[in-house]
């Protein structure tokens, strides 16, 4: 069994101009490998008993004006379909597709459909995982590759090797973008100084939250917005119908890190937006995303 069906019912903890239902689908994807590979995520441990967390290296949210990441509101009713592809013993991918209807559940997901992105009233979300674990050192940034014994995987079906979040991630590594600019020039860009914050940005586990990254880049973009004159409601109405976030390292609490930003206009309308996360003291590279918005004439 790789695909799964579940109803959720938005509540205040689930929604909002944040990071939360980034966190929420999250946790999903955490309960559908727990429940389709035999291993329990919330307690798992290597062959050498440490803790191994199902950490994210990919997380992709795909969707429309009509319904988008920040759509969901309390009460709505959602549907949603996950299906899991495997990818060796270190790594799993989700794929949900949520939507409003049960109707929308009850159709099959598979690869071809998921990829097509064509339905406007649905939320295509993927999620590319790695088990790891800390390394010799106390500290986040030497997280190693280990996967717990009982990680059950090969029942899993392959994914197209054309639809492989390996060449995407592959690409956000060497470029430093999702996307592709040419020989054009950014209209605007900024650095923003941040650091982690001990009392918001760590999970359970001492790590940097995954769903925090989605925090700290909307951050760094309302500084470039309101740097271009933009005011905070417009800010709050964006529509982002396409966001892309590679995780390439992470980082201890109080560590300083610079945030880039450079805005595009996309030659079709609206704009797009490449965020790179970097250790302040080291330069090293911690995230990569690009997020798409809709332009006002599109609305």
């Amino acid at each position: 069994m790789s695909t799964l069906r579940r109803t959720e019912r938005i509540r205040p903890g689930m929604c909002g101009h944040n990071s939360l239902l980034a966190g929420q689908i999250g946790d999903w994807t955490w309960d559908a490998v727990s429940k389709t590979c035999g291993t329990d995520v919330l307690r798992a441990e290597d062959a050498s008993g440490n803790p191994t967390y199902l950490s994210f290296y990919y997380y992709r949210v795909r969707g429309s004006r009509r319904f988008h990441l920040r759509s969901p509101a309390f009460g709505d009713e959602l549907h949603i379909t996950t299906r899991l592809f495997g990818f060796g013993s270190e790594s799993v991918l989700t794929l949900h597709r949520i939507g409003r209807s049960a109707a929308q559940a009850a159709r099959p997901l598979d690869p071809e459909d998921f990829y097509a992105f064509g339905d406007p009233d649905c939320l295509y979300v993927e999620n590319f995982n790695r088990w790891v674990v800390r390394g010799p050192g106390a500290g986040n940034g030497g997280l190693v590759r280990s996967s717990p014994p009982d990680f059950d995987h090969r029942h899993l079906p392959e994914l197209p090797e054309k639809y492989s979040p390996r060449h995407a991630c592959g690409r956000a590594r060497r470029t430093l973008t999702f996307l592709e600019h040419g020989d054009r020039r950014p209209a605007a860009e900024l650095a923003v100084e941040y650091e982690v914050d001990p009392s918001r940005d760590l999970n359970g586990a001492g790590l940097l939250y995954f769903a925090a990254y989605f925090s700290i880049i909307d951050r760094a973009l309302l500084c470039l917005w309101r740097s271009l004159g933009r005011d905070d409601r417009s800010f709050l109405d964006r529509v982002v119908v396409d966001q892309q976030l590679c995780y390439l390292g992470n980082a201890d609490a109080g560590q300083p890190l610079t945030v880039a930003v450079r805005l595009w206009e996309r030659p079709g309308g609206g704009e797009a937006v490449d965020v790179v996360l970097r250790d302040r003291d080291t330069g090293r590279v911690l995230a990569v995303c690009s997020l798409q918005l809709e332009g006002e004439q599109d609305r």
